[in-house]
């Protein structure tokens, strides 16, 4: 893996980039719009032309796009397009960029360590303190989103939620329904494929998801129907 990253970053462009990790990337400041952009475009390459260090490619792209921040619009879905990633999963990996800069990652910790901190917390001291448990405890990934459910949820218990833990919760059920989204792509060809009677099976299993969805529909053809921005860092 370490052999692979090297090659990677020995791909990347000398200019406008100051540090390049296995966690993100430092761009160098005052980067004129269309020097950000060319950077943006060959990070995408990279992630449509390698095989491996996925993460560590997501990383580098969320870097790049947090970078442009204001600049950006769309560009999300157009990397999304051109690299075959789901557009939610650029959107996390910006706002995790935003929420804990490359100084503030641990090295000990995977990227997906830290997506599980930043999309769940914005508070600079809170994320540093689950960053440090994940890294003295030895915390997997899934072990971490784990202990930070059964936080978000005593919280909830102890004093009603609030605003912050509903974002939260809006982040997590977002996150969720996406996974089920790349599954259920993946598997297009086989529930095509399915009988009357495994459809009919399938939606009484899954009520709540088409609960879900019809509601969704409903409320997007209201006047305040939230857009998909209301879901990134504010």
């Amino acid at each position: 893996m370490r052999t692979e990253i090297d090659q990677l970053v020995r791909e990347l462009p000398e200019a406008g980039i100051a540090r390049a990790t296995r966690l993100g990337l430092v761009l160098n400041p005052g980067l004129e719009t269309e020097a950000w952009r060319g950077l943006v475009t060959h990070v995408a390459r990279l992630v449509r032309t390698s095989a491996g260090a996925r993460q560590t490619l997501t990383a580098w792209l969320g870097d790049v796009l947090a970078y442009g921040e204001t600049g950006g619009r769309g560009l999300i879905t157009e990397c999304a397009a051109a690299t075959g990633t789901n557009p939610g999963t650029l959107r996390n990996a910006k706002m995790v960029c935003l929420r804990i800069p490359v100084s503030c990652r641990h090295d000990a910790l995977s990227w997906s360590h830290h997506c599980e901190v930043g999309i769940a917390f914005a508070d600079p001291k809170v994320i540093e303190r689950w960053l440090t448990v994940a890294e003295s405890d030895g915390l997997s990934a899934m072990a971490l989103r784990r202990r930070i459910r059964s936080h978000v949820a005593s919280r909830h218990e102890q004093r009603g939620a609030s605003p912050a833990d509903a974002s939260v919760t809006a982040f997590q059920l977002m996150r969720e329904m996406r996974a089920c989204d790349r599954i259920l792509d993946r598997h297009r060809v086989v529930w095509r494929e399915w009988s009357p009677g495994a459809a009919q099976f399938a939606l009484e299993e899954f009520r709540a998801v088409a609960d879900f969805l019809d509601t969704m529909r409903a409320r997007a053809l209201e006047p305040s129907a939230p857009r998909p921005s209301d879901f990134e860092a504010n």
